[in-house]
């Protein structure tokens, strides 16, 4: 037996019984962090945003960018941002906004692809929005 394939099989069997969660390179949480204290808002919109690589986001007009594609489906808007066309000085980021605060949950970027929101017309029957990154 080599000596590294305990480890290997280690890796290879934690990646299989992963969270759910761990699927996406970065997600915007449903509710605000507990930290932040009560009452936890929900997710209410999203923003995607670059920037050189260095330069500070003006917060008071952030360079937000528009989504790619857009589409409907069953009552549900889906949007998708392709996050590789502003070259290699570029850094990207996902602010997430929730009810009930100012603050804001602002997340690097920097290795993910794209990123898609799903925001369902406003239904109790249907699920929150969601926005993930891969």
């Amino acid at each position: 037996m080599k000596p590294g394939w305990f480890l290997t099989a280690a890796v290879g069997l934690a990646v299989i019984h992963a969270p759910a969660q761990a699927r996406h390179r970065l997600e915007c949480p449903s509710q605000a962090p507990a930290e932040w204290g009560k009452p936890r808002g929900k997710l209410i919109g999203v923003q995607v945003l670059s920037a050189k690589r260095g330069e500070t986001i003006d917060e008071a007009a952030p360079p937000d960018l528009i989504p790619d594609r857009q589409w409907s489906r069953g009552g549900v808007l889906h949007q998708t941002w392709q996050m590789n066309g502003d070259g290699p000085d570029w850094e990207y980021f996902v602010w997430c906004h929730y009810t009930g605060t100012e603050r804001v949950m602002k997340l690097a970027a920097p290795d993910v692809k794209m990123c898609q929101r799903q925001l369902p017309a406003a239904h109790p029957d249907r699920p929150p929005q969601r926005m993930v990154c891969d």
